[in-house]
């Protein structure tokens, strides 16, 4: 069977490479970029998404190139502890919740891929069926032919857009501002967030660094064509008057050789995440986007595309809508569920108001934050 993958992302890299694994599939990815670059910000991992690297056979890999995080604690505008949550004992009958940066997550993917599988540089733009096929059209006129095809484009996805047209965008009205500041910002094991009206800051340890996450509306925004030390400057004044607590932590805004870079609050949802009689499937943030709130876009992208490459891997060109068919099945409502909570814990990390801060904050003291996750960890035990 051909299978024809727009996106060399999480997704993508992951259904290429456990289809790698069977040795009977031919698989093309296709990726716009020129090479993978520099993907520069950090993920949280749960074990929801970990797990794949089992079947990849990179999970010491993984755990070389990761932190264990086994604390999750919240913090008021004042610097006043609302909550901590032990996660190695919430996780432990699933595995490790782990910090690591993209570039690394995806060189280990890449990894995993054989080469001359990749082709960077090509755009793919539009698909169509073409007798018991479909056909992925790129924007430079290649044209490429397939039993199945998956767009793994991402959160701005050509194909989505291509299939559906503009999908509606669940905003937010806020920016977040990630950048890397140097190891021992915040506590080891430890993920730690600053919660206070018109700015949310989060400090999460990777192996080679803290990943900072600055979170404002947008109409506090700093303007993205200015110098890093003018957006960080910028951002600082308005955590120092909206949340003092964690302002005078010098280290967190020393940006070094990194650069902020800007991730709008805002996720997307296909109407569906089968298209073209099902002969595509939308996996990853093409399909069912995230918001960075909960942590668990990166798990889902992994583990939908995982339970993907499976179907994929029990199929021939005779099955291969009957495979995607099943795998939407499978795993729709499950990474809908997920989405949503992410949506819901938006609504109280991020505020813009006083008045609702100071009550957001009581109710902390008070409701595990963990309540508003509760169908991330109930989807660990739940087949994909």
């Amino acid at each position: 069977m051909k299978v024809i993958i727009a996106g060399a992302g999480i997704a993508g890299l992951t259904v290429a490479g456990l289809l790698a694994r069977t040795g009977s599939h031919d698989v093309t990815v296709l990726e716009h970029a020129p090479s993978f670059g520099d993907a520069g910000y950090g993920i949280g991992l749960y074990p929801l998404g970990g797990a794949v690297f089992n079947a990849l056979g990179k999970a010491d890999e993984l755990a070389r190139r990761s932190v264990v995080l086994n604390k999750y604690i919240v913090y008021g505008p004042n610097g006043d502890e609302l909550q901590s949550v032990d996660l190695s004992a919430l996780l432990s009958a699933y595995g490790p919740m782990l910090g690591i940066s993209r570039a690394d997550l995806i060189d280990i993917l890449s990894s995993c891929v054989p080469d001359g599988v990749i082709r960077f540089g090509v755009h793919a733009q539009s698909a169509e069926l073409s007798g018991d096929g479909i056909i992925v059209h790129a924007s430079d006129g290649s044209s490429f032919q397939g039993d199945v095809a998956i767009a793994a484009d991402g959160m701005n996805s050509a194909l989505r857009t291509w299939l559906f047209g503009e999908v509606k965008r669940h905003d937010t009205g806020f920016n977040a501002w990630m950048w890397w500041a140097p190891p021992g910002v915040v506590a080891a094991h430890t993920a730690a967030e600053h919660w206070g009206p018109s700015s949310f800051v989060g400090l999460y340890p990777m192996l080679h660094g803290t990943n900072v996450a600055v979170g404002v509306p947008k109409a506090l925004s700093p303007d993205p064509t200015g110098t890093p030390t003018e957006i960080v400057k910028a951002l600082r004044a308005i955590v120092s008057e909206h949340n003092p607590g964690v302002a005078g932590v010098a280290e967190l805004w020393d940006l070094g050789d990194s650069r902020p870079f800007l991730w709008p609050m805002q996720d997307v949802r296909a109407p569906r995440i089968t298209a073209l009689d099902d002969r595509m499937a939308l996996v990853g943030d093409s399909g069912i986007g995230f918001l960075p709130t909960a942590g668990v876009g990166a798990s889902n992208a992994l583990r939908s595309a995982a339970a993907l490459a499976y179907d994929l891997s029990l199929a021939d060109s005779a099955s291969a809508q009957l495979s995607v068919r099943r795998w939407n099945a499978r795993v729709s409502k499950l990474v809908e569920s997920n989405q949503e909570d992410s949506r819901q814990l938006a609504k109280v990390m991020m505020v813009k108001h006083e008045s609702a801060s100071r009550v957001i904050n009581a109710i902390m003291k008070h409701m595990p934050v963990t309540t508003m996750t509760k169908s991330i960890v109930k989807s660990m035990e739940v087949p994909f």
